[in-house]
């Protein structure tokens, strides 16, 4: 399996790629929605799954680049349950959940509707959240975020159940899409004017369907 840390960006023929350089630009942000982006966690370059929550470090930095975790609580985590048991447990609980919500929510793309086990999953978490609502401001307004301060390592994933049911209490289901590039495993929220948005970044996968269509194109032309 290709090592995250250390992929480039490729030329589009390659297929699918998020062009990681660094570890701090790892995670692909570009659900608009939480939930969504954790499932982005383990997507697909030059046709490999990549396994970004490989451990509890991998999974507090992800939290961090979400806003759900402040610097203070993800050290205090790492130093309480990075080098024992509790660490690569909470790892798998969150690689285990993530596949539950991606069984739920390509359900729902597909028009299948929401299971059981995706709520009592979520309803699970939910029940063992720690934490509290903090106040700030957001562009000329304010609004309330959950800020995660987990005592138990199931806590981490909080934040994860709380945008999950934020997605299903009070979003347009029909706007989650998968991406439309076959090669690509990335789901988004379409918050575009006409909702007619197609691929996971148009930078990658946009591109990438453009170039395959020209190519098409010019093969029947010739």
């Amino acid at each position: 399996m290709p090592n995250p840390a250390r992929i480039q960006s490729s030329s589009l023929e390659d297929g699918y790629t998020f062009g990681v350089s660094a570890r701090a630009a790892e995670f692909p942000f570009v659900a608009g929605q939480s939930s969504l982006d954790f499932l982005n966690t383990r997507p697909v370059v030059r046709k490999q799954p990549v396994e970004l929550l490989s451990t509890l470090e991998d999974f507090i930095r992800w939290l961090g680049r979400a806003g759900a975790i402040d610097p203070r609580a993800a050290t205090d985590a790492l130093r309480r349950w990075g080098n024992g048991p509790e660490g690569a447990r909470i790892a798998e609980r969150a690689r285990s959940f993530r596949e539950t919500l991606r069984h739920m929510i390509d359900g729902i793309v597909k028009g299948r509707g929401v299971p059981t086990e995706g709520l009592a999953a979520i309803n699970f978490i939910l029940a063992e959240n720690d934490g509290g609502l903090r106040l700030e401001r957001h562009g000329g307004g304010f609004r309330t975020r959950f800020i995660s301060r987990p005592t138990q390592p199931i806590a981490l994933l909080g934040h994860v159940a709380e945008a999950a049911a934020e997605l299903l209490a009070s979003r347009d289901l029909r706007l989650v899409r998968r991406c439309g590039n076959p090669d690509c495993v990335l789901y988004f929220y379409d918050t575009t004017r006409n909702h007619r948005r197609q691929w996971c970044a148009m930078a990658t996968c946009g591109n990438l369907m453009k170039v395959r269509a020209f190519r098409r194109r010019h093969r029947r032309r010739g």
